[in-house]
């Protein structure tokens, strides 16, 4: 792990929740752009596939909305309670573990309203499922997110003091890591597949430039969120070194008397 000052980890903690509430904010404005009919309609060729008519159907960007809320803020904050409130705040652990759990559910949430919206998209376009990695990929991205929460679920009813969650503790760690990369990853891959159905007038149009600065704004949180969970703070350690010191000191004199 990454020794670091409490302080830096505190400051850290803050900028990358300013971060996320940035990232929102910054969500709901790109789907204020109205000439894209973000969520009244979407583009479909008509059978003489000489202009593109928008048709009263149900809009695919209700899956981005939803899938750019449940990881970059509500499984990112997920991520970082155990570091942070825990740890770096004072809360017990139950405390933590609640919250935790809370923000796990939430994201889950957010994660499942996206993968409806894409089904009813699909269903009523009467879209190919799975046509492109990012769908393969999506499918694989669901079922570590679904054990990830499950599991959390399942600590969190067991309870801290319990054994098995306490040796299974390291594991669900390792999972939650493997889960939340993984989902980042996939949240770029939609992205870039996301420029292909806009109908944009060139790639320099707000539309586009704003959905590449979402982008950025996920793997920079992504940064973050791994870096402050990743860390411990250098003020603890140098505590504990120096209480090891002075035990293994008062152990040499006790030998030499």
């Amino acid at each position: 792990m990454v020794k670091l000052h409490n302080k830096v980890t505190r400051t850290l903690a803050v900028v990358v929740r300013l971060l996320m509430a940035w990232h929102t904010g910054v969500i709901f404005y790109w789907f204020t752009m109205d000439h894209l009919h973000w969520f009244n309609y979407s583009g479909k060729p008509d059978q003489n596939d000489e202009y593109q008519h928008f048709h009263p159907v149900i809009s695919i960007n209700y899956h981005y909305m939803f899938m750019l809320l449940a990881y970059p803020v509500g499984m990112s904050e997920a991520m970082l309670v155990p570091r942070t409130w825990h740890v770096m705040y004072g809360a017990s652990e139950n405390t933590a573990r609640n919250a935790q759990t809370a923000w796990q559910v939430w994201g889950f949430i957010l994660l499942i309203c996206g993968v409806v919206f894409i089904h009813l998209q699909k269903e009523t376009n009467e879209d190919a499922y799975l046509y492109s990695p990012h769908g393969w990929v999506g499918v694989f991205t669901v079922a570590l997110s679904i054990i990830w929460v499950v599991w959390g679920i399942t600590l969190w009813t067991l309870g801290t003091t319990n054994r098995f969650a306490r040796r299974s503790l390291p594991w669900f760690n390792m999972w939650s890591l493997l889960s939340y990369t993984i989902a980042n990853g996939q949240l770029g891959m939609g992205i870039n597949q996301q420029h292909l159905y806009m109908g944009c007038d060139n790639n320099y149009c707000k539309e586009n430039m704003y959905l590449d600065i979402i982008g950025i704004q996920v793997q920079v949180i992504y940064i973050l969120v791994i870096f402050i969970t990743c860390s411990e703070d250098r003020d603890l350690v140098v505590r504990e070194d120096t209480t090891d010191k002075a035990t293994r000191q008062d152990i040499v004199t006790l030998i030499s008397a």
